[in-house]
């Protein structure tokens, strides 16, 4: 029986192959529709996306540049500085106290303290009266992080000056290279003469704590002393021919010895702690005349910080103060410390002493071909919808 079927399309292929023909001229239809819904509002999108990104460009290209110069500085920061102090403060326990932090942490503190009291208000203003001393009262009303930037990273301080002209980008930066490389020191020398100060302060009361204890020792051995000189020594201390004692350490084990020998190591004892003592309250007079010296360099920096007082007065300051102390102790310790001060200051130049001024690019090309992208996809998005409403609201045919 000849099947029923037979000759008759598949009504699922028929369905796909309908479909498939029809998908074509609907998207060639939609597509082209697009062209044409683009190219009616293309005044539109010209307007607002060509226009504006033009502009832009225009703008960008022949406004006068901005110049700039940057001044690359090798990073000053002297982990050793503590090492002046006595050689003993390297023994104390709380030695963080003292060296005012180390290696990273003191490079970490510097840095900080270098930013904020660059950008403080107070230099600030004194770089704003410097400028307008120089006739740069525009500079000087808008000066800022955008005019002045400065980076300290590990290695390298970079110090960066903006102007609207190369003769004023030399004169900011004359001004600016003074205020860095001489001013700004003095706050890290008031930093690090804060912490010393604090930190033999602190090692002073270390010293007298543990000469407190020492006496107490003292006058305990002189009581067991006393005791012992009055008890007679019995016949069984006699050691016999051919026996020798060995002791490791007689302050410790001294009641092993007999009485006599007892006694003179407890004598030796005695006089170990009272010279220990003396020499506790030496050198506590030597660090109390310590503290006395950094106290007044410390009171010289914090009273002219507010003016501009620079790193090399300072270091004048220091020099004159040579023939007060005749001391041996403190002179030496006062030359070591001008001496630290001279080598911050012949460290405290830029890598290339005269750098060149370069135009800062404004990138219009850039900046406008962004703009006209975007504004190219919101303009076309709008158009579409403007387009999608006037067709609802037209009355159909």
């Amino acid at each position: 029986m000849p099947n029923s079927n037979n000759g008759i399309p598949n009504k699922q292929s028929v369905s796909k192959n309908i479909m498939g023909k029809a998908d074509t001229p609907e998207d060639e239809i939609d597509l082209i529709d697009y062209f044409r819904v683009l190219w009616k509002w293309k005044y539109f999108i010209f307007l607002f996306t060509v226009l504006p990104a033009l502009i832009i460009f225009l703008i960008f290209n022949f406004l006068p540049k901005d110049y700039e110069i940057t001044y690359i500085y090798d990073t000053y920061i002297d982990i050793q500085f503590p090492k002046m102090l006595p050689r003993e403060l390297e023994g104390i326990k709380d030695s963080d106290q003292l060296t005012a932090q180390s290696g990273q942490e003191l490079l970490e503190k510097n840095r900080r303290i270098l930013l904020d009291q660059f950008y403080s208000n107070e230099n600030l203003d004194k770089l704003a009266a410097k400028l307008r001393d120089n006739g740069l009262d525009i500079y000087a009303r808008g000066i800022s992080k955008s005019l002045i930037q400065l980076e300290i990273s590990n290695t390298l301080s970079t110090l960066t000056i903006i102007g609207n002209s190369k003769q004023d980008v030399q004169k900011i930066s004359s001004i600016v290279r003074e205020d860095f490389e001489k001013v700004i020191p003095i706050y890290i020398v008031r930093e690090e003469l804060n912490s010393i100060i604090a930190g033999l302060k602190t090692y002073m009361v270390d010293i007298k704590q543990n000469s407190f204890s020492m006496e107490l020792e003292l006058e305990r051995k002189r009581a067991i002393l006393e005791k012992m000189k009055n008890l007679q020594p019995s016949d069984t201390e006699k050691i016999p021919g051919g026996i020798i004692l060995q002791i490791d350490n007689i302050s410790q084990n001294s009641e092993y010895l007999p009485l006599a020998y007892q006694i003179q190591a407890i004598d030796a004892n005695i006089i170990t702690i009272e010279e220990t003592i003396n020499a506790n309250q030496k050198r506590c007079n030597y660090y109390k005349n310590l503290i006395s010296l950094n106290e007044k360099l410390f009171d010289e920096v914090k009273n002219k910080t507010s003016s501009y007082y620079t790193i090399q007065e300072f270091h004048s300051f220091l020099t004159d103060m040579m023939d007060d102390y005749s001391e041996k102790e403190l002179a030496d310790y006062l030359n070591a410390y001008t001496t630290r001060i001279e080598n911050m200051i012949s460290t405290n130049t830029p890598v290339i002493e005269k750098p060149s001024v370069y135009p800062i690019p404004k990138g219009a090309v850039k900046k406008s071909t962004v703009l006209l992208a975007s504004l190219l996809i919101i303009t076309s998005f709008i158009a579409f919808l403007l387009e999608a409403i006037r067709r609802r609201q037209a009355p159909a045919s």
